[in-house]
């Protein structure tokens, strides 16, 4: 079977770190070639075992082995003599070079990302760091980094301390990010001969992932997103044997789960419809809910909310999802062709001739040294200009609604291409429902930042796809498309007739991308599913709270990272068209996203027999890290929370050095058992008090200050109050001004990554009003007269004005 780049694309991995092997990891699933460079000492992620087992480095453990499956390992000694020119000739045969920092190689100035463009002017080079090349360097860990991205403030309990979200999620959220740049740029080279620097922050990755618009929503409201540490209610629930989540959104769920777990009264209580108002009594509340899902195993009440067709989940742990029967029955967990330790399958799924490579073996350290990429012939400019943007040219249908859907298209919309996002006015996309204007007063359904913040450069079209002649004129503007993209549940399109065999027989080169939340096969096709359902059953959940509570939730990050995800995907099928000229049907569940950023637990545990757990803000593999309390703030806003925080994340044995003698603790320092990662973690509960000590009269911007000074990673929690505004992101630009027409002059977030020729102002037009292009489209794509689209506005097929009194 061809896979999509079909080994076309040449990687040269320069780095280290989660980030950096996850985006090349992507690229090679997709069909690249990609080589290694690691020092003497190999890449310490070939150490890693979150569960502390012993590790072989010459082979590499059971997380690297996923990671770096069917790539080639070179070492390269940046002393040796030689070497250096040994690198450079396999780095000027390169595409692309995924670089960041870390390594003994990267370390060496020659082979920073700038002189890497340099020399080797055809290839892109992704760079992954902190805040962004350019930008000043301090000291940062992926702990502290989500501590100054506000995804915190939602997250945990007000009576404990912030709560980040588990399992190194920003590292391996950065690697979509990473591996997206590193193919659009490629496109782009490929038209014009010239290859680009791709600059990737992942400060600006959880951003985008944690906070949901929350400046968006700021000023726009004229108030700060008033976030608090308050579980949802209904949320994470015990049984008789495991846990089982809820997503509760809508007022008809609301009422139905009430009746579920048998509280009518709840029912008839008009107050907790509203999220806030059972978060206000969520004690009183949970503990109910708690004693009636006790009495049950998670399977009868998954089974019983899926009667109600409530958003429902079993929350999955190392153990259990690899035996979870939606995976089982797709086939999404693969085994590693030389250990058999279970492990996700690629996140997309392709249908026909063409699919994700079968993962192969991962190198010994060093076991291709002396190789080199094959020489291969570049093919000349075909007449583009560097500042072209990589997507002119391509037409998207978007057939998506709320978050994880339009962000697939949105980026698509940012960098050239023609998205149509299609609505109805009797269904809007259910994102605008979350409006600024609770009164319901004119225009709320365009009062909506998270709408705002997922649609820019789009052009709005209303169809109602329950009358014929608005499927008719689907299928024309098919003809003339060349992707429709779609995050319904997977009966609504077979329901509308708009199957791909249908729409491939109009036009045999579109791409279809289905991104239902558990596939559109399977025993869950059918099943509900919110970003926190899919958090929730693919185990990101698990690993994300105190180990003495319940499992916590990440705050809908799954939303934005199995978009991000799906656009991976669907490059990945233009780039395959590209070079057959056929379309193709592309799966992009929710589930498998989340699945793959969460393959830690199970690869962990089908090698160790180890389920990883919740630990807090502690980490599997270094110490110690956590959440310490500074005198508290006096807040610009009323509402908002008064304690102030401290993220402090030592990852070596210089930074624990560096902590001691800045906190004073020099007994601490001298003591042989601390010595070690390992030795720090068994002693975490006694290092923790020193450092809450030191931290607790100082005041949270002194306290970081002095521990950056020493080289420590600290950051203060940033609260979602002027999170665009901090330095850091300032300084990336990475939130844009908008202006639009109801909301008034807001910030968006732009892209985690910075491309070198553009575009260099991303949000170029608002997010489209209701029906917006109407009558654009459809006289200049379709050729209909304005008496055409006056009688569709007649019949309400097409309007500007969402029709009142249906139930979204």
């Amino acid at each position: 079977m061809q896979t999509p780049l079909n080994d076309e694309l040449a990687v040269v991995h320069l780095g280290s770190g989660l980030a950096s092997a996850y985006c090349t990891k992507l690229l090679v699933d997709g069909g690249a070639v990609a080589v290694w460079v690691e020092g003497p000492e190999g890449d310490p992620l070939r150490r890693r075992s979150a569960s502390g087992a012993n590790i072989d480095p010459q082979i590499g453990g059971p997380l690297f082995q996923f990671l770096a499956a069917s790539t080639q390992s070179i070492v390269v000694d940046p002393a040796g003599e030689g070497a250096c020119a040994a690198l450079w000739n396999l780095l000027e045969r390169a595409d692309v070079v995924i670089w960041s920092p870390g390594s003994p190689i990267t370390d060496v100035e020659a082979f920073a990302p700038a002189r890497i463009r340099a020399r080797c002017p055809h290839a892109v080079v992704v760079a992954i760091t902190n805040f962004g090349l350019g930008m000043p360097d301090r000291p940062a860990a992926e702990f502290t980094l989500q501590a100054m991205s506000g995804g915190w403030a939602s997250r945990g309990r007000a009576d404990r301390e912030p709560l980040a979200a588990g399992g190194d999620h920003g590292d391996w959220a950065v690697g979509i990010f990473g591996a997206s740049g590193a193919l659009a740029a490629w496109r782009r080279a490929q038209a014009t001969g010239v290859g680009e620097l791709v600059d990737v922050s992942i400060l600006d990755a959880l951003h985008l992932t944690q906070p949901f618009f929350a400046p968006t929503f700021e000023i726009g409201a004229g108030r700060p997103y008033r976030a608090v540490r308050s579980p949802a209610v209904p949320l994470n629930h015990p049984t008789r044997d495991g846990y089982v989540g809820f997503q509760i959104t809508t007022g008809q769920q609301w009422l139905d789960f009430c009746i579920l777990v048998e509280q009518p009264d709840w029912a008839e209580d008009k107050t907790l419809s509203r999220f806030e108002t059972r978060a206000k009594r969520g004690d009183e509340l949970t503990a109910i809910i708690d004693a009636w899902t006790s009495q049950r195993t998670t399977a009868e009440v998954v089974e019983l909310a899926t009667l109600f067709r409530l958003p429902v989940a079993p929350i999955h742990d190392g153990k259990s999802i690899g035996e979870f029967e939606q995976v089982v029955a797709r086939g999404w967990r693969s085994t590693n062709p030389v250990t058999g330790v279970a492990q996700p399958a690629p996140p997309y799924i392709i249908e026909g001739d063409i699919g994700a490579r079968v993962p192969g073996a991962s190198p010994r350290l060093g076991a291709h040294d002396g190789t080199v990429l094959p020489a291969r012939e570049r093919s000349p400019s075909a007449g583009g200009k560097p500042h072209d943007l990589p997507f002119e040219g391509v037409r998207i249908l978007d057939f998506t609604a709320f978050w994880a859907g339009p962000i697939i298209t949105h980026f698509f919309a940012m960098f050239g291409a023609d998205v149509i996002h299609v609505e109805s006015i009797q269904r809007p996309d259910g994102i605008r429902a979350a409006t600024l204007r609770h009164d319901m007063s004119e225009g709320w359904w365009e009062a909506s930042p998270f709408f705002a913040g997922t649609n820019t450069n789009k052009r709005g079209l209303t169809l109602d796809m329950g009358q014929a002649e608005a499927r008719e004129l689907v299928l024309k503007l098919v003809a003339q498309s060349d992707v429709l993209v779609e995050n319904f549940s997977s009966r609504v399109m077979q329901n509308w007739g708009l199957t791909y065999e249908k729409l491939r027989e109009i036009n045999p080169r579109l791409i279809m991308v289905r991104a239902s939340g558990f596939g559109n096969s399977g025993p869950w096709k059918d099943h509900v599913a919110y970003a926190t359902t899919v958090e929730q059953a693919s185990g990101l959940s698990w690993v994300t709270g105190f180990a003495d509570d319940r499992p916590e939730i990440t705050g809908g990050a799954c939303d934005p990272i199995a978009g991000s995800h799906a656009a991976f995907a669907l490059m990945l099928a233009l780039a395959a068209r590209d070079r057959t000229g056929n379309g193709m049907l592309v799966e992009t569940p929710q589930f498998t996203t989340g699945f793959n950023i969460s393959a830690e637990q199970l690869i962990e545990y089908s090698a160790h027999g180890v389920v990883l757990g919740r630990n807090g803000n502690r980490s599997w593999v270094h110490a110690p890290q956590g959440a310490y309390r500074a005198v508290d703030w006096d807040p610009p806003y009323d509402g908002m929370s008064r304690d102030d925080w401290v993220a402090i994340s030592v990852t070596s044995d210089a930074e624990w050095k560096a902590l001691c003698a800045t906190i004073g603790a020099a007994a601490l320092a001298a003591d042989p058992g601390l010595s070690t990662p390992k030795g720090r973690m068994e002693c975490h509960d006694v290092i923790d008090q020193q450092i809450a000590e030191w931290v607790r009269p100082q005041r949270a911007d002194d306290a970081v200050a002095a521990l950056l000074a020493a080289g420590v990673p600290a950051a203060r929690f940033q609260p979602l109050a002027g999170l665009h505004a901090i330095p850091e992101v300032v300084a990336r630009g990475l939130y844009e001004e908008v202006d639009q027409p109801v909301l008034g002059r807001v910030p968006i977030i732009g892209y985690p990554a910075k491309f070198e020729f553009g575009p260099y102002r991303l949000h170029r037009s608002p997010a489209p009003m209701l029906g917006q292009h109407n009558a654009e489209i459809l006289t200049e794509l379709l050729g209909l007269s304005e008496d055409d689209v006056t009688r569709l506005e007649a019949a309400a097929i097409i309007g500007t004005r969402p029709r009142m009194g249906i139930a979204w």
